[in-house]
Formats: C-alpha cells, structure tokens, sequence
C-alpha cells in the first residue's frame, strides 16, 4: 500500500469548523489532504485558522466531502512577528496591488489598506476584488507557516486610512528621509504603521498632513522605486528590527 506523503504545509480551517477536540477541514481542502497526500485515518496534518491558532491534527475520518481532524495539539501566533505591521499603501494599479499582497503577507504584513490618493489609481477596491485577495493572503499563510490572517481594507482618502492606524511608530518612505536603523528596535512597543505612496508619489498636502500625524520620513535608497517594490522594501527593513 502506498505511504501517506505527510503534509509539509497546513491546511486551512474556517474557525467556526472548529470544536474542542476535533476539526472540520472544507470540501476545497479535504479534497487535497485525501488526493494529493494520500491521507488515510491516522495521517497527521496541521491547520491553521487565520485566528493564531496552529492545530497539530491526525484524521480521525474520512467523511464524503470533508475530513475530521482529531486535535493533538495547539500552539499560538506561530510565524507571528513580536509586533505587528500596518500597510497603508497608495492605490496603484491593480496587478501591483495583487504583488503587494503576495510577498507582503509572509513577511509579516498584519494589514494593507490601499488607499486612495491625490495621485494613482483613483479607485477603491470592492468586495470581489478584496474577497480575491483574502484567499491570496489565505495562500500566503499557508505557505509561509504564519498562523493570523491580516486583515486587508481600501479607503476613500489618506485621512480615513490614518484614522484606522494604531501604530506606535509610524513611518513613511520618502527620499530626504533617514536610514532605518536597528537602533530603533529598542524602542518599538507596539505595532508599526507604514506608508507607502501611490504612483506619483504623495502630493505635497498629503506628505505634510501624514507628518503632522507622527509619520517619520524612511529612505529606500537613492533609486526611484515602483509603489510595489518600494512597500516591499519598506516592509523587509521594518521586519528586521523586530
């Protein structure tokens, strides 16, 4: 009889199929454990439920469309970053926006919000396309072994975006700004709120506005970088002083 392949990856688990000792995994997902893995009664897997939680399962049943998990275990905020991160990102177009997403969410990316500027796309994202990116953020998750499912938004204006923010250190890329440095580690208590503009970059109104309310000027260097490579490479230094 052919071995289970045991998953190397875990599996996603909407939090309310969730009980105490045992868990329900969707039709989508119990397909692939069942398919590709070759999962049997008593194959261990892992799940996580984009809540914090990460479940150390083994199946306990082999249901028509879905596979019940007995849980073996639970550990908390696993590949979650001592504080969280905070994206407020100018609307680009929208295959940036999909970039974004993809490579900010294992990289610790707690939020985005795409928000809509003076200069850009001038859009906000409905409920399709943010429903499309949450199942590109539940991918992320999975892939990267974090555990909390960022929540991911797009507001009207800079001043909505920035209300939302609970960052304790607040920054924003921009060319005269300083260099990051590790030093600042030893200050950060709390989550980080990061700025990114639009193509076009900010408008003058909206840089002032964003320093009046504690932003503090970062340089990516002395190149002109996309939106999306520069949210990247703000998100990697905030990530290493963490």
């Amino acid at each position: 009889m052919e071995k289970p392949r045991v998953p190397d990856t875990p599996f996603w688990v909407d939090p309310e199929s969730v009980a105490q000792d045992h868990l329900t995994l969707s039709h989508e997902e119990s397909h692939h454990l069942v398919r590709v893995h070759r999962a049997r009664e008593g194959t261990p897997f892992e799940a996580i439920d984009g809540l914090g939680n990460l479940y150390r399962c083994a199946v306990r049943s082999l249901l028509r469309r879905a596979v019940v998990g007995a849980i073996l275990d639970r550990t908390r905020e696993v590949g979650e970053l001592r504080q969280g991160i905070e994206l407020l990102v100018g609307m680009p177009d929208w295959r940036p926006v999909e970039e974004i997403v993809t490579h900010g969410v294992p990289l610790g990316v707690t939020s985005f919000d795409f928000v809509r500027c003076e200069h850009g796309s001038r859009i906000v994202l409905g409920a399709q396309r943010l429903t499309r990116l949450d199942r590109m953020a539940r991918a992320g998750l999975k892939q990267s072994r974090r555990t909390r499912l960022p929540r991911i938004g797009s507001s009207a204006s800079l001043r909505e975006a920035v209300g939302s923010a609970s960052g304790a250190i607040r920054l924003v890329a921009h060319p005269g700004g300083a260099a990051l440095a590790a030093e600042r580690a030893q200050v950060i208590q709390g989550p980080l709120t990061l700025a990114v503009g639009p193509p076009g970059a900010f408008s003058s109104e909206e840089y002032y506005f964003l320093r009046a309310e504690r932003f503090l000027p970062i340089s990516l260097g002395p190149s002109r970088l996309a939106t999306e490579t520069a949210a990247i490479a703000l998100v990697s230094l905030a990530r290493n002083v963490l």
